[in-house]
């Protein structure tokens, strides 16, 4: 039997605490799937965007919001 995967950081959820007071117009939260951790930004307005950003890494999860770097896969 495969155990589920502790935090990858202990300091995730501060982390995604920063980012929610950071980026107030989305959730945000940290989900465990089976053998990887997701970070997940929704949008709380359709007008918002990204509207939705998923990632295995918080520093993209930010990234992403702020606008910077790379334009958004399609």
């Amino acid at each position: 039997m495969t155990a589920f995967p502790a935090s990858r950081d202990a300091g995730d959820q501060d982390e995604l605490a920063l980012i929610a007071a950071g980026f107030p117009a989305f959730s945000v939260w940290r989900q465990v799937l089976y053998d990887r951790t997701l970070y997940t930004a929704q949008a709380r307005d359709l007008a918002t965007h990204p509207s939705t950003v998923i990632t295995q890494d918080v520093a993209e999860l930010r990234t992403a919001l702020r606008g910077d770097g790379q334009p958004p896969v399609q």
